[in-house]
């Protein structure tokens, strides 16, 4: 008697303890769902096994059913704890809601009042009777117990059912942990049926408390061992679902074990689910960045999508188990094409502000430099009008009719002049601002009108101009072209040879562009000095040449506007001449 009084005691007493070890154990994880059903379970363990150590502890039958009667209190919310467990690891919050744990809790609560009213009723117990070899009661059930009983299976089949369906709904990764929990949970259905059915190696031992620690133990070694509670599903799914980026598992073997909701929107595949699919199949897309899986080091990788206009920073990091062995890798998409597409904005607004400023610092510039310039050219013909208009009067008292002549040919051609000055800084303004409608040109016409222009401040008696054959048609700005060829007509007759000879004409470059040509027979352009003779204020011959610089630019401006490009050809010779040029598309008119 005295030693089963003994080590039945002392297995109780072990129980508590240990059932108050894994409560130390679990306690700094009690924020983490579910949780504090588990500590609560075990202190339950606790009160349940103390009250069988006292059970055990007295050889008075009254004495032994008053320890059992009170060992309900521990016995009772036993499988809803369980449950509420369960139900906070595989997610299903529903049940842990206060209406879903206060039904739950109605049979356990109510079974309490009915153990220790049993003499009355026998719905507990039919019977107790007293094994004094062995100092053990023994507990004949009645129907209110196997009610309990069949309850407390119902929730436990449950929990299980809770765990079980987390091995399909969690990847590979979690496995191990789930697989832990439910050995965990299966021992203390063993240890109930052990005593219920009466195959018990100690006739009237109840191993179900015993069996709930070993449970608590199994749990605490999974919390050190597989860090539980620390890579706990609930916390993973409620953190990567809500991500914007897309997340993969990659194991080893290339194949998606873990994966957040958004990674399925870059899936090359419509199926609900890519869990255990090879990663190479399903991201057919992302298929070459599984040459960036480094065993050693995170990576980070760029990939802008061919054909579309998405763009990603795409992070690897390999992942290892306690043991530092490689298990795969972490993958996380982070869409990046909005920042690309800003940044792009913002480097074109500050290429346009960039451009803006230099166009602004590039027309103070030729303002400056015009001020400059045109204040000196200018001041000759208005010197030359008031000249004569101061001689004009005495002129005509004098009745000097061929002075009078004189001046008055004067007073027009420095009017005309003056007027051509101002004429090309307005023409230079429009070019920079103006957009025009182009279309089939005229160029005989244009070629006239720009003649009779130059002609009004050039004397054209002794200038031999030819034509090579006929003008073919293109496509420009009739004002502008009219500009063009009076530059280069102006700029021939001024640089020429004595008397000018000057020959214009027109080839088809088979390229889609007509090249129009005027050259001269003056002392030609040194090779040297051609580079800047389009650029603004720059003049041909500044020791003998009138005027101020700005032909040449308009004419490159305008042609550049018009889609062609302009240019000289001279070998610098003295006599030799030279031939300037401009390109516009051809008409197909």
């Amino acid at each position: 008697m005295t030693y089963h009084y003994e080590i039945n005691s002392l297995i109780e007493l072990l129980t508590a303890i240990a059932a108050v070890t894994t409560v130390v154990i679990l306690w700094k994880y009690r924020s983490s769902p579910g949780v504090r059903s588990l500590i609560y379970l075990e202190l339950s363990v606790t009160v349940w096994a103390l009250s069988y150590a006292f059970e055990f502890g007295t050889s008075v039958l009254d004495e032994k059913i008053l320890w059992s009667k009170i060992s309900y209190f521990g016995i009772a919310y036993l499988p809803v704890l369980y449950f509420l467990f369960t139900s906070g690891f595989s997610q299903k919050q529903k049940w842990i809601k206060r209406k879903y744990i206060i039904f739950l809790s109605v049979l356990p609560t109510a079974i309490i009042p009915l153990v220790f009213t049993n003499q009355y009723h026998h719905l507990i117990w039919t019977n107790v009777t007293l094994d004094e070899q062995a100092d053990i009661a023994h507990y004949f059930h009645g129907p209110g117990f196997w009610v309990f009983y069949t309850y407390t299976e119902i929730l436990i089949i449950a929990g299980l059912y809770n765990l079980l369906s987390s091995v399909a709904k969690y990847s590979s990764y979690y496995r191990s942990q789930i697989y832990t929990l439910v050995i965990g949970s299966i021992i203390p259905v063993a240890g109930n049926l052990v005593y219920v059915t009466g195959i018990n190696p100690f006739p009237g031992f109840d191993w179900t408390p015993v069996s709930f620690v070993v449970t608590g133990f199994i749990i605490a070694f999974g919390v050190i061992r597989y860090r539980i509670f620390d890579l706990i599903p609930i916390a993973r799914n409620k953190l990567l679902d809500r991500m914007n980026d897309s997340m993969l598992v990659i194991n080893t073997d290339g194949i998606v074990e873990d994966y957040n909701r958004a990674a399925l929107e870059l899936a090359s595949t419509k199926d609900k689910s890519i869990l255990r699919k090879p990663f190479e199949e399903v991201f057919i897309d992302f298929k070459d960045i599984v040459k960036d899986f480094d065993p050693d080091e995170e990576r980070k990788v760029e990939l802008q999508m061919k054909g579309e206009k998405q763009n990603y920073d795409i992070l690897i990091t390999p992942l290892r188990n306690i043991t530092n062995k490689l298990t795969g890798h972490l993958v996380i998409f982070h869409d990046i094409t909005q920042l690309k597409e800003t940044e792009k904005s913002i480097l074109e607004t500050n290429k346009q502000l960039l451009d803006e400023i230099e166009n602004k610092e590039r027309l103070i510039a030729d303002l400056d430099a015009f001020a400059h310039t045109v204040a000196h050219d200018i001041k000759n013909p208005l010197s030359a009008i008031v000249s004569s208009i101061s001689l004009l009067p005495g002129s005509i008292q004098r009745n000097d009719s061929e002075m009078v002549h004189e001046l008055v040919d004067m007073l027009k051609i420095s009017a005309n002049k003056s007027i051509h000055i101002t004429n090309e800084l307005l023409t230079l303004s429009s070019v920079r601002q103006q957009n025009v409608r182009t279309g089939p040109l005229d160029i005989s016409e244009i070629f006239t009108e720009a003649k009779v222009r130059m002609y009004n401040i050039l004397p054209g008696d002794k200038v031999h101009i030819q034509k090579a054959g006929t003008w073919p048609k293109a496509i420009g700005y009739a004002a502008w072209i009219e500009e063009v060829w009076y530059n280069y007509l102006s700029n021939a007759v001024k640089y020429g040879g004595n008397p000018p000879h000057i020959t214009v004409g027109a080839d088809d470059m088979k390229n889609g562009y007509i090249r129009f040509w005027i050259k001269d027979n003056g002392n030609g352009i040194p090779p040297e000095d051609q580079s800047v003779l389009f650029n603004q204020f720059t003049r041909l011959n500044p020791e003998t040449g009138q005027g101020h610089g700005l032909g040449l630019s308009i004419v490159r401006r305008i042609i550049e506007k018009l889609g062609g490009e302009v240019g000289v050809e001279s070998t610098g010779e003295k006599g030799g001449g030279s031939l300037f040029y401009f390109t516009l598309p051809a008409s197909e008119s």
